[in-house]
């Protein structure tokens, strides 16, 4: 996928929301210069805006290998894997419990 078809498949997905860039701006946290930029074509997010963003239009990203899904042959058995950013993290379980592993029993 090239830049361009990357951000007519975020505008696209955007309009067929019904939202706006301000909207898009508060739900993920970016300001709204921010997203008017990473869906222009003179723009260029890092790449933790981009996810943000991607999670706020109600998107995934999902990386898979050149070609896949293209007439040329793949590997039957791949399937993309979901990458989740926003709320997924925020929901994580807390690592476990910090043992001290100095202190030891008599």
């Amino acid at each position: 996928m090239i830049k361009q078809e990357l951000i007519n498949a975020l505008m696209a997905r955007r309009d067929a929301a019904g939202l706006s860039n301000a909207e898009i701006a508060q739900r993920s946290g970016l300001t709204e210069r921010s997203v008017r930029n990473a869906l222009s074509l003179k723009g260029n997010p890092q790449l933790s805006s981009l996810l943000a963003l991607v999670d706020a239009i109600g998107l995934e990203l999902q990386l898979a290998p050149k070609g896949f899904g293209e007439s040329a042959p793949t590997d039957a058995g791949y399937r993309p894997v979901a990458t989740r950013v926003g709320h997924a993290i925020a929901q994580a379980p807390s690592p476990p419990p910090y043992i001290d592993k100095r202190r030891r029993s008599p």
